[in-house]
């Protein structure tokens, strides 16, 4: 299941907090790391705040987008300390663990970790399903990356210990679940059809996707769910060509 576990550092700022979370991972097992779009990479800090785990650094998969990194992902949950404007389900650190860990065992799945200063954008947000906030003091909450890493990372592989042959309490995770790439898809597909139709106007396309986008995330679609509305959606531009 571990291997089926990726981190995602995007747009990370200081090369040495790549390091320190790449270190923090192969203390618990994970050896997935994807960067997206990182300010210096490779780097020498890095690899000396690795220390015993350059080869994780090395072995770091670099990417443009946070959509070439979960693409193939079935689960993807974003960390987050503040609620955003498209806000996600929210799970605790061990029901995230439990939720990656569950899917993991079908598909790659992905905990993604915003830039240091800013932390993840809106539009990263949108190919996550879940969020997952660490609790910490509410007169001092700021928490550096690669020690959120290492929590998180610690709550997964504490599950993986744990749990191994407990049926987890929520079985949404055992079901076969859409890569990020297929909910992309069909995300494109709805809106060409509901542009086609008339239900999306030209000034307002945006709104309406994000909305819908909304909906389909809580519902919490499995992969076989997913197919059918494709399906609907296509007996609609089959109708409309007629």
């Amino acid at each position: 299941m571990l291997d089926n576990i990726r981190i995602v550092m995007v747009r990370t700022f200081h090369p040495g907090n790549i390091g320190s979370a790449a270190r923090s991972m192969k203390t618990m097992g994970l050896s997935q790391l994807y960067l997206v779009s990182p300010r210096e990479f490779p780097s020498d800090e890095a690899l000396k705040m690795a220390a015993g785990a350059k080869d994780a650094v090395e072995q770091a998969i670099v990417v443009d987008s946070v959509y070439e990194a979960v693409k193939d992902c079935s689960l993807v949950i974003a960390t987050t300390a503040r609620i955003r404007g498209n806000d996600l389900p929210e799970l605790s650190p061990d029901k995230m663990a439990a939720a990656l860990n569950t899917a993991a065992k079908k598909a790659p799945v992905a905990l993604i970790f915003g830039p240091e200063r800013m932390g993840l954008f809106n539009e990263d947000l949108t190919l996550a399903k879940y969020r997952v906030t660490i609790p910490t003091n509410p007169d001092y909450s700021s928490l550096n990356i690669a020690a959120a890493v290492q929590t998180l990372s610690y709550e997964i592989y504490k599950y993986s210990l744990i749990n191994q042959t407990e049926k987890p309490e929520n079985n949404l995770f055992n079901r076969e679940l859409p890569t990020a790439e297929a909910l992309e898809t069909f995300y494109s597909q709805l809106e060409q059809t509901l542009k086609e139709t008339g239900f999306i106007i030209k000034n307002h396309p945006g709104k309406v996707m994000q909305r819908l986008q909304n909906v389909f995330t809580r519902a919490e679609l499995d992969a076989h769910e997913l197919r059918i509305l494709r399906g609907a959606l296509a007996s609609v531009q089959r109708l409309k060509k007629d």
